[in-house]
């Protein structure tokens, strides 16, 4: 009688998988379980931030841009008149679109 154990098998691709899945979808659920959060800004205006701050909407801002911002000034696409002072960032301030 042979009470040897069977060869150990072990499909490393296929934990490999799982574990990149499972971690997309703590990061995922972390972003969106982020929530959001608004406040008021010294400028008398409001900032409020969804998703963990992936999206951040800020009114009567007026501030300058970052220089590593990727800058879209919407006043000069658009031309409405009067800026509004409206700033949306997109991915943590790695796109900014102003109206000033």
């Amino acid at each position: 009688m042979n009470t040897e154990l069977a060869p150990y098998s072990h499909n490393f691709a296929s934990d490999c998988r799982r574990f990149v899945a499972l971690l997309c979808l703590t990061l995922g659920a972390a972003s969106f379980l982020g929530g959001c959060a608004t406040r008021n800004t010294a400028s008398g205006g409001r900032e409020t931030n969804i998703l963990g701050g992936a999206v951040a909407v800020s009114t009567q801002s007026f501030q300058p841009p970052t220089p590593a911002t990727l800058d879209v000034d919407t006043s000069k696409i658009l031309g409405n008149g009067d800026p509004s002072g409206r700033k949306v960032s997109l991915f943590w301030g790695l796109i900014t679109l102003r109206d000033y």
